[in-house]
């Protein structure tokens, strides 16, 4: 029974893991389960190729050797699997940047990104990094799918903890969301990143409901192209269809 109770565990953490990149307290958390369990298991989940830790170590994610399995296992698939060809493909349609991010509590955490093209003006990777879910277009693309309720509890939680926010500072939100039409797209104009226009969408995910955004973006100075936005978003908007339909056929 010890051996199966550790595959049960083993496998919960895994299930943690095809959300995105995840660090021993997070797993835990998410998984119900020990911190030093966690460890254990990620140890030995690690040694067979199964997980590998992030490039500043402190993350762990789906490990090579499932994520080859995952390319054709239908719904074993990672969500990196699924949406990494999107990605590509969103990159050389758009000539920007395309990232996914998934959502974690107040925060998103961009999950993985591909560019195209080299710039003279660098837009930053931004793989693994995190950042609060009004504080970029893909972040303001999930709070948009959920109830005003749930954006009021947000902005309680999040605008009461940070330095110098602003009583305001809630409506403003609010009032930005209400800006966001009906294909979700969220469109930034150097107005979360000076120098950087950006645009995103939600998307669903394994539970059905939406854990992550597709977002491009690119330098201010070229992207997108002229009258070009249009298209842009089209393409954004029937990559995040393409990906909820896929997770939601199984």
């Amino acid at each position: 029974m010890a051996g199966v109770q550790s595959i049960e565990r083993a496998f919960a953490i895994l299930r943690v893991l095809a959300l995105g990149p995840a660090g021993v307290t997070e797993i835990a958390d998410r998984a119900d389960l020990p911190k030093s369990t966690v460890s254990r298991l990620l140890t030995a989940l690690e040694s067979e190729g199964a997980v590998e830790q992030v490039d500043d170590g402190a993350d762990y994610v789906v490990g090579e050797s499932l994520r080859t399995l995952g390319g054709s296992s239908g719904p074993r698939a990672t969500l990196r699997s699924v949406i990494r060809p999107f990605l590509e493909a969103l990159s050389a349609a758009t000539g920007g940047s395309a990232g996914f991010v998934v959502r974690r509590d107040r925060e998103v955490y961009c999950a993985d990104d591909v560019a195209e093209r080299a710039e003279l003006v660098r837009v930053s990777k931004q793989t693994g990094h995190s950042f609060p879910l009004h504080a970029t277009a893909s972040g303001l693309a999930l709070l948009a799918t959920l109830d005003p309720a749930d954006v009021d509890e947000y902005g309680a939680a999040t605008f009461t903890r940070t330095r110098g926010s602003a009583p305001n500072d809630l409506e403003r939100l609010r009032e930005r969301l209400a800006r966001i039409g009906p294909s979700g797209v969220v469109v930034s104009n150097e107005e979360l990143d000076p120098g950087v226009n950006a645009l995103a969408v939600a998307f669903r995910g394994p539970s059905g409901t939406y854990e992550g955004a597709l977002y491009v973006q690119g330098p201010a100075f070229r992207f997108p192209v002229d009258g070009d936005q249009a298209r842009v978003e089209r393409l954004l908007v029937e990559a995040a269809t393409a990906i909820s339909e896929r997770f939601d056929a199984h």
